[in-house]
């Protein structure tokens, strides 16, 4: 899909592409993206889970106050 230039998307789309093209031009094994990938999935799934935690603790001190 073609996005509009310097769009939010199209540089998301780019960096995607450019990162993906490192992998190649670095002849990086299959595994090792796959192993990145997943890197990155986790950390952020742990991001969002912490802050998730959080925000569910300030809901349980605002119930607490009614």
């Amino acid at each position: 899909m073609d996005y509009k230039p310097y769009s939010a998307e199209w540089s998301r789309k780019r960096y995607l592409a450019e990162a993906i093209q490192k992998y190649f031009d670095d002849d990086t094994s299959v595994e090792v993206v796959l192993d990145d990938i997943v890197d990155v999935l986790e950390v952020n799934a742990l991001e969002y889970r912490t802050r998730a935690e959080k925000f569910q603790e300030v809901l349980d001190g605002l119930k607490g106050l009614s």
